[in-house]
């Protein structure tokens, strides 16, 4: 009995070493194992009290009014004013949805970005309202212009439900000032991050999508697709050399009030011809007649040469502060221990506008 007791503890102490603590608790189990609760599971089978609950699938709803996609330029936000005179002059038809690029997370818009990145969200969130909307109008502004034709030689096209696409003061040549600008950054060397802090409020001149604009060219307009360029007059941001894209129609406006002539650019969104134009357009999907005389046209195109002078003016200001600060900072090297810190922290607060 006392050498049985012992083999019995030697076994015990034995499995609890090489096999684990479940091996004691297995050896002091008797008899046969018990039948499962018939009120219960199995662990080796998936009933289906055991699966998971799924969440409900998300279908596209169909819509029965055509869609208005709004791209805005560099620097810009969703939430932004740019639309606003359009906007209050949609909003209540109901004939249309009125969409702003960037404001669906699944589709960003970095608007200091790759603009071919850009482009590509923007033809996918195209593509997905026009999958459940008859029609789909795009309505770029500025930069937004250079993104939607970048999307549209990328694949978007007509055949995607895209009816018209109206740029506002779009560069589809690029920008000489941006050209001009990667020039001088580049020849400025470290001390670029200093110029490009300077005028980074307006626009950061070292940014993606500033590189981008700078080599902007124009791209075949889309078949089947109605297009329409408009632009003020004394617009100097994108001049008339910016603005070419042959093939297309392209009218431009005389301001009709004094802001409109200090800020042609912004002033295309927000003047009425160009709001009429606009919807006439969409609601036609077809551009409309220009009635205007040959003196109003001529006109146009003077002060639009104008501006031109103007841009280019403000480009060799421009040129020179930017020189200046390289050779404040090339004679006196120790104050970039002050400049230095400030210009990261203005080129980070543009970036996380």
């Amino acid at each position: 009995m006392l050498q049985s007791l012992r083999a019995l503890c030697a076994i015990s102490v034995f499995a609890v070493a090489v096999l684990g603590p479940g091996a004691l608790l297995a050896a002091g189990d008797d008899g046969p194992p018990r039948p499962p609760r018939a009120d219960r599971p199995t662990r080796t089978v998936l009933r289906p009290l055991e699966a998971p609950e799924l969440a409900p699938l998300r279908l596209p709803v169909p819509s029965a009014k055509e869609a208005i996609i709004l791209v805005s330029g560099i620097n810009s936000f969703p939430q932004d004013p740019t639309f606003d005179a359009l906007i209050a002059k949609l909003w209540d038809d109901p004939r249309y949805q009125i969409y702003r690029f960037g404001a669906d997370p699944a589709f960003p818009y970095d608007a200091l970005g790759d603009l071919d990145v850009n482009a590509r969200n923007l033809r996918d969130e195209v593509r997905t309202i026009g999958a459940t909307h008859p029609a789909v109008h795009v309505i770029a502004h500025s930069m937004g212009g250079a993104v939607a034709d970048r999307a549209l030689a990328a694949g978007l096209s007509a055949r995607d439900g895209v009816a018209t696409y109206i740029a506002l003061a779009a560069p589809h040549n690029g920008s000489a000032t941006l050209a001009a600008s990667e020039s001088a950054l580049a020849l400025a060397g470290d001390r670029s991050l200093e110029v490009r802090a300077a005028f980074s409020p307006k626009l950061d001149p070292g940014s993606d999508a500033a590189k981008g604009l700078a080599r902007t060219r124009p791209l075949p307009p889309p078949a089947g697709v109605t297009r329409l360029d408009l632009r003020m007059s004394t617009d100097w941001t994108v001049t008339a050399h910016d603005a070419k894209d042959p093939g297309v129609d392209s009218r431009v406006l005389i301001p009709s009030g004094l802001r409109d002539i200090a800020d042609g650019h912004g002033a295309i969104i927000r003047d009425p011809e160009a709001l009429r134009l606009i919807t006439s357009t969409i609601e036609a999907r077809a551009v409309p007649a220009d009635i205007r005389g040959v003196e109003v046209r001529s006109a146009a195109e003077r002060q639009s040469g104008l501006a031109g002078g103007v841009a280019f003016a403000i480009e060799l200001v421009t040129l020179l502060i930017g020189a200046g600060i390289c050779v404040v900072l090339y004679c006196a090297p120790y104050l970039r221990v002050v400049t230095r810190p400030l210009a990261l922290q203005q080129l980070r607060a543009v970036r996380r506008k």
